[in-house]
Protein backbone atom coordinates (compact mmCIF):
# COMPACT_ATOMS: atom_id res chain seq x y z
CA UNK A 1 0.00 0.00 0.00
CA UNK A 2 1.22 3.48 -0.87
CA UNK A 3 0.07 6.51 1.08
CA UNK A 4 -0.30 9.65 -1.02
CA UNK A 5 -0.61 13.03 0.71
CA UNK A 6 -2.73 15.70 -0.98
CA UNK A 7 -1.65 19.27 -0.16
CA UNK A 8 -3.03 22.65 -1.13
CA UNK A 9 -0.49 25.44 -1.74
CA UNK A 10 -1.60 29.02 -2.18
CA UNK A 11 -1.94 32.56 -0.93
CA UNK A 12 -4.87 34.71 0.14
CA UNK A 13 -6.36 37.12 -2.36
CA UNK A 14 -7.39 39.24 0.62
CA UNK A 15 -3.76 39.95 1.51
CA UNK A 16 -2.26 43.37 0.66
CA UNK A 17 -0.38 43.44 -2.68
CA UNK A 18 3.07 43.50 -1.08
CA UNK A 19 2.24 40.49 1.11
CA UNK A 20 0.74 38.64 -1.86
CA UNK A 21 4.00 39.16 -3.78
CA UNK A 22 5.95 37.73 -0.86
CA UNK A 23 3.60 34.73 -0.54
CA UNK A 24 3.72 34.06 -4.29
CA UNK A 25 7.50 33.92 -4.11
CA UNK A 26 7.33 31.48 -1.18
CA UNK A 27 4.93 29.19 -3.04
CA UNK A 28 7.07 29.33 -6.18
CA UNK A 29 10.11 28.36 -4.11
CA UNK A 30 8.27 25.40 -2.56
CA UNK A 31 7.11 24.16 -5.97
CA UNK A 32 10.67 24.37 -7.24
CA UNK A 33 12.03 22.49 -4.19
CA UNK A 34 9.63 19.57 -4.74
CA UNK A 35 10.21 19.45 -8.50
CA UNK A 36 6.82 20.87 -9.49
CA UNK A 37 7.98 24.28 -10.73
CA UNK A 38 6.09 23.79 -14.02
CA UNK A 39 2.84 24.11 -12.07
CA UNK A 40 3.56 27.71 -11.15
CA UNK A 41 1.38 30.35 -12.76
CA UNK A 42 1.33 33.88 -11.28
CA UNK A 43 -2.36 34.14 -12.21
CA UNK A 44 -3.29 31.17 -10.00
CA UNK A 45 -3.53 31.55 -6.26
CA UNK A 46 -3.69 27.87 -5.22
CA UNK A 47 -2.24 24.55 -6.35
CA UNK A 48 -3.32 20.98 -5.48
CA UNK A 49 -0.22 18.80 -5.09
CA UNK A 50 0.01 15.08 -4.28
CA UNK A 51 3.19 13.39 -3.11
CA UNK A 52 4.23 10.04 -1.65
CA UNK A 53 4.35 10.18 2.15
CA UNK A 54 7.79 8.50 2.02
CA UNK A 55 9.25 11.11 -0.33
CA UNK A 56 11.53 14.07 0.26
CA UNK A 57 8.81 16.28 -1.21
CA UNK A 58 6.48 15.24 1.62
CA UNK A 59 9.11 16.19 4.22
CA UNK A 60 9.45 19.64 2.65
CA UNK A 61 5.70 20.26 2.42
CA UNK A 62 4.80 18.93 5.88
CA UNK A 63 7.49 21.17 7.41
CA UNK A 64 6.13 24.15 5.48
CA UNK A 65 2.58 23.31 6.58
CA UNK A 66 3.68 23.31 10.23
CA UNK A 67 5.21 26.76 9.83
CA UNK A 68 2.91 28.57 7.39
CA UNK A 69 -0.73 28.88 6.36
CA UNK A 70 0.36 28.85 2.72
CA UNK A 71 0.48 25.02 2.78
CA UNK A 72 -2.31 22.74 4.00
CA UNK A 73 -2.34 18.96 4.27
CA UNK A 74 -5.86 18.03 3.17
CA UNK A 75 -5.93 14.25 3.21
CA UNK A 76 -3.90 11.10 2.80
CA UNK A 77 -5.16 8.62 0.23
CA UNK A 78 -4.30 4.91 0.30
CA UNK A 79 -3.33 3.37 -3.03
CA UNK A 80 -3.29 -0.43 -3.17
CA UNK A 81 -1.28 -2.56 -5.57
CA UNK A 82 -2.89 -5.17 -7.82
CA UNK A 83 -1.20 -7.87 -5.74
CA UNK A 84 -2.74 -6.57 -2.51
CA UNK A 85 -6.20 -6.47 -4.05
CA UNK A 86 -5.90 -9.91 -5.63
CA UNK A 87 -5.00 -11.72 -2.41
CA UNK A 88 -7.48 -10.11 -0.01
CA UNK A 89 -10.19 -12.68 0.92
CA UNK A 90 -12.67 -9.82 1.47
CA UNK A 91 -12.84 -6.28 0.11
CA UNK A 92 -14.93 -3.20 0.80
CA UNK A 93 -16.73 -2.45 -2.45
CA UNK A 94 -19.06 0.04 -4.07
CA UNK A 95 -19.97 2.10 -7.16
CA UNK A 96 -17.93 5.26 -7.67
CA UNK A 97 -20.73 7.58 -8.78
CA UNK A 98 -24.13 8.71 -7.54
CA UNK A 99 -26.03 9.31 -10.75
CA UNK A 100 -29.52 8.34 -9.63
CA UNK A 101 -31.75 10.89 -7.96
CA UNK A 102 -33.34 9.50 -4.84
CA UNK A 103 -36.65 7.67 -5.04
CA UNK A 104 -39.18 9.95 -6.74
CA UNK A 105 -41.68 9.95 -3.92
CA UNK A 106 -38.98 10.30 -1.27
CA UNK A 107 -38.04 13.70 -2.68
CA UNK A 108 -41.08 14.93 -4.59
CA UNK A 109 -43.86 13.80 -2.30
CA UNK A 110 -43.90 12.88 1.37
CA UNK A 111 -41.48 9.98 1.43
CA UNK A 112 -38.73 11.69 3.40
CA UNK A 113 -41.22 12.21 6.21
CA UNK A 114 -42.25 8.56 6.07
CA UNK A 115 -45.67 9.14 4.52
CA UNK A 116 -47.81 6.58 2.67
CA UNK A 117 -45.96 7.04 -0.64
CA UNK A 118 -42.53 6.37 0.86
CA UNK A 119 -40.26 3.58 -0.33
CA UNK A 120 -38.93 3.13 3.21
CA UNK A 121 -40.44 3.13 6.66
CA UNK A 122 -38.52 5.66 8.72
CA UNK A 123 -38.05 6.48 12.36
CA UNK A 124 -40.41 9.37 13.23
CA UNK A 125 -37.68 11.07 15.26
CA UNK A 126 -34.28 10.58 13.57
CA UNK A 127 -35.70 9.68 10.10
CA UNK A 128 -33.33 6.73 9.74
CA UNK A 129 -34.48 4.11 7.21
CA UNK A 130 -35.90 1.10 9.04
CA UNK A 131 -37.45 -1.03 6.30
CA UNK A 132 -37.97 -0.87 2.54
CA UNK A 133 -41.66 -1.33 1.79
CA UNK A 134 -41.87 -0.99 -2.00
CA UNK A 135 -39.77 -0.96 -5.17
CA UNK A 136 -37.85 2.22 -5.95
CA UNK A 137 -39.29 4.65 -8.49
CA UNK A 138 -36.60 6.80 -10.14
CA UNK A 139 -35.79 8.71 -13.29
CA UNK A 140 -34.15 5.81 -15.13
CA UNK A 141 -32.69 8.20 -17.74
CA UNK A 142 -30.09 9.33 -15.22
CA UNK A 143 -28.44 5.90 -15.35
CA UNK A 144 -27.32 6.46 -18.94
CA UNK A 145 -25.15 3.60 -20.21
CA UNK A 146 -23.72 2.75 -16.79
CA UNK A 147 -23.86 -0.74 -15.32
CA UNK A 148 -23.53 0.54 -11.75
CA UNK A 149 -24.59 3.60 -9.80
CA UNK A 150 -25.82 4.80 -6.42
CA UNK A 151 -28.83 6.77 -5.39
CA UNK A 152 -28.20 9.77 -3.15
CA UNK A 153 -29.24 7.48 -0.27
CA UNK A 154 -26.60 4.90 -1.24
CA UNK A 155 -28.89 2.21 -2.69
CA UNK A 156 -26.93 0.28 -5.33
CA UNK A 157 -28.53 0.34 -8.78
CA UNK A 158 -27.63 -2.12 -11.55
CA UNK A 159 -28.34 -2.26 -15.25
CA UNK A 160 -30.55 -5.17 -16.32
CA UNK A 161 -27.50 -6.60 -18.10
CA UNK A 162 -25.32 -6.67 -14.98
CA UNK A 163 -28.18 -7.93 -12.80
CA UNK A 164 -28.63 -10.89 -15.14
CA UNK A 165 -24.88 -11.58 -15.24
CA UNK A 166 -24.61 -11.62 -11.43
CA UNK A 167 -27.46 -14.09 -11.17
CA UNK A 168 -25.99 -16.35 -13.85
CA UNK A 169 -22.60 -16.29 -12.08
CA UNK A 170 -24.22 -17.90 -9.04
CA UNK A 171 -23.02 -15.40 -6.44
CA UNK A 172 -24.50 -15.55 -2.95
CA UNK A 173 -25.62 -13.03 -0.33
CA UNK A 174 -27.88 -10.79 -2.39
CA UNK A 175 -31.25 -10.49 -4.03
CA UNK A 176 -32.51 -8.23 -6.81
CA UNK A 177 -35.44 -5.85 -6.63
CA UNK A 178 -36.92 -4.14 -9.72
CA UNK A 179 -36.38 -0.39 -10.08
CA UNK A 180 -39.09 1.39 -12.08
CA UNK A 181 -39.27 4.63 -14.00
CA UNK A 182 -41.51 6.95 -12.00
CA UNK A 183 -43.28 8.11 -15.18
CA UNK A 184 -44.54 4.60 -16.01
CA UNK A 185 -44.19 2.53 -12.84
CA UNK A 186 -44.66 -1.23 -12.94
CA UNK A 187 -45.05 -1.32 -16.75
CA UNK A 188 -43.12 -3.77 -18.92
CA UNK A 189 -39.76 -5.21 -17.97
CA UNK A 190 -37.66 -3.14 -15.54
CA UNK A 191 -34.59 -1.48 -17.05
CA UNK A 192 -32.81 -1.28 -13.71
CA UNK A 193 -32.51 -3.36 -10.56
CA UNK A 194 -31.61 -2.65 -6.96
CA UNK A 195 -28.88 -4.82 -5.46
CA UNK A 196 -30.14 -5.76 -2.00
CA UNK A 197 -27.40 -7.36 0.11
CA UNK A 198 -28.95 -9.93 2.43
CA UNK A 199 -25.98 -11.49 4.25
CA UNK A 200 -24.97 -9.43 7.29
CA UNK A 201 -21.55 -9.92 8.84
CA UNK A 202 -20.90 -9.83 12.58
CA UNK A 203 -19.43 -6.62 14.04
CA UNK A 204 -15.97 -5.61 12.90
CA UNK A 205 -12.96 -6.29 15.10
CA UNK A 206 -12.57 -3.05 17.06
CA UNK A 207 -9.80 -2.52 17.86
CA UNK A 208 -8.00 -2.52 15.49
CA UNK A 209 -10.85 -0.95 13.44
CA UNK A 210 -11.35 2.59 14.75
CA UNK A 211 -14.57 4.62 14.81
CA UNK A 212 -15.57 8.18 15.66
CA UNK A 213 -18.62 10.49 15.80
CA UNK A 214 -21.09 7.90 17.04
CA UNK A 215 -24.81 8.78 17.00
CA UNK A 216 -27.66 6.84 18.59
CA UNK A 217 -31.44 7.28 18.35
CA UNK A 218 -33.20 6.44 21.61
CA UNK A 219 -36.50 5.88 19.82
CA UNK A 220 -35.58 3.36 17.10
CA UNK A 221 -32.18 2.28 18.54
CA UNK A 222 -30.41 3.03 15.25
CA UNK A 223 -26.70 3.59 15.79
CA UNK A 224 -24.39 5.19 13.23
CA UNK A 225 -20.69 5.99 13.31
CA UNK A 226 -17.87 6.99 11.01
CA UNK A 227 -14.73 5.02 10.33
CA UNK A 228 -12.08 7.12 12.04
CA UNK A 229 -10.77 9.71 9.60
CA UNK A 230 -9.71 12.68 11.73
CA UNK A 231 -5.96 12.72 12.44
CA UNK A 232 -3.26 15.22 13.36
CA UNK A 233 0.29 15.61 12.11
CA UNK A 234 1.65 17.94 14.73
CA UNK A 235 -0.82 20.84 14.73
CA UNK A 236 -2.22 19.93 11.32
CA UNK A 237 -5.57 18.17 11.09
CA UNK A 238 -6.04 15.96 8.04
CA UNK A 239 -8.31 13.22 6.67
CA UNK A 240 -7.32 9.56 6.36
CA UNK A 241 -9.81 6.70 6.61
CA UNK A 242 -9.00 3.75 8.84
CA UNK A 243 -8.72 0.18 7.60
CA UNK A 244 -11.45 -2.38 8.28
CA UNK A 245 -10.62 -5.49 10.31
CA UNK A 246 -12.53 -8.69 11.08
CA UNK A 247 -11.71 -11.75 13.11
CA UNK A 248 -10.56 -14.47 10.70
CA UNK A 249 -13.56 -16.60 11.67
CA UNK A 250 -15.77 -14.20 9.72
CA UNK A 251 -14.89 -16.17 6.56
CA UNK A 252 -17.11 -18.98 7.83
CA UNK A 253 -20.11 -16.63 7.74
CA UNK A 254 -19.23 -14.60 4.66
CA UNK A 255 -21.08 -14.87 1.35
CA UNK A 256 -20.03 -13.31 -1.96
CA UNK A 257 -21.93 -10.13 -1.10
CA UNK A 258 -22.11 -8.99 2.52
CA UNK A 259 -23.42 -6.01 4.44
CA UNK A 260 -21.64 -4.69 7.50
CA UNK A 261 -23.41 -4.87 10.83
CA UNK A 262 -22.35 -1.25 11.37
CA UNK A 263 -24.08 1.72 9.76
CA UNK A 264 -21.40 4.10 8.56
CA UNK A 265 -22.15 7.83 8.44
CA UNK A 266 -24.42 10.10 10.44
CA UNK A 267 -28.13 10.04 11.17
CA UNK A 268 -30.36 9.74 9.26
CA UNK A 269 -28.24 8.66 6.27
CA UNK A 270 -25.82 6.17 7.82
CA UNK A 271 -25.83 2.89 5.90
CA UNK A 272 -24.06 -0.49 5.90
CA UNK A 273 -20.98 -0.89 3.75
CA UNK A 274 -20.78 -3.68 1.18
CA UNK A 275 -18.06 -6.32 1.56
CA UNK A 276 -17.41 -8.67 -1.37
CA UNK A 277 -15.47 -11.89 -1.75
CA UNK A 278 -12.30 -12.23 -3.77
CA UNK A 279 -14.37 -14.30 -6.23
CA UNK A 280 -16.61 -11.31 -6.98
CA UNK A 281 -13.64 -8.97 -7.26
CA UNK A 282 -11.89 -11.15 -9.86
CA UNK A 283 -15.13 -11.71 -11.77
CA UNK A 284 -15.86 -7.98 -12.03
CA UNK A 285 -12.32 -7.36 -13.31
CA UNK A 286 -12.56 -10.21 -15.81
CA UNK A 287 -15.92 -9.01 -17.13
CA UNK A 288 -14.60 -5.48 -17.57
CA UNK A 289 -17.29 -3.93 -15.37
CA UNK A 290 -16.46 -0.27 -14.77
CA UNK A 291 -17.59 2.31 -12.24
CA UNK A 292 -16.59 0.72 -8.93
CA UNK A 293 -13.72 0.64 -6.46
CA UNK A 294 -12.51 -1.77 -3.80
CA UNK A 295 -10.02 -1.84 -0.97
CA UNK A 296 -8.75 -4.75 1.14
CA UNK A 297 -10.40 -5.82 4.37
CA UNK A 298 -7.91 -7.25 6.86
CA UNK A 299 -8.33 -10.39 8.97
CA UNK A 300 -6.86 -10.83 12.43
CA UNK A 301 -6.59 -13.82 14.73
CA UNK A 302 -9.09 -13.87 17.57
CA UNK A 303 -6.27 -14.45 20.05
CA UNK A 304 -4.85 -11.00 19.23
CA UNK A 305 -8.10 -9.15 19.97
CA UNK A 306 -8.72 -7.49 23.31
CA UNK A 307 -12.07 -6.93 24.96
CA UNK A 308 -12.94 -3.37 25.88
Amino acid sequence: MKRVAVFSLGWSLASPPDKQAQEKAQVATLLREIGREKLYNPEKHWYPVDVDVRSRAFEILIKAAQESDLVRLIRIERVYSSEELQVAPLLEWGPTNQAIEDDFYDLKEDGYQGGPQASHRRCPVCRAELEQVRDLLVDTRRMGQRDLSLTYSFEIILSARLARMLQEAGFTGFTLRPVWDYRKPYQGEPKLYQLVVTNVLPPMASPPTEFEQEQHCEVCSTKTQYLKHTHFWGRIQYYEETDIYYAREVLEQAADFNATYERIGGLPDGHPLVIISQRVYRWLKKQGIKGWSARPVYLVESSTLTNE
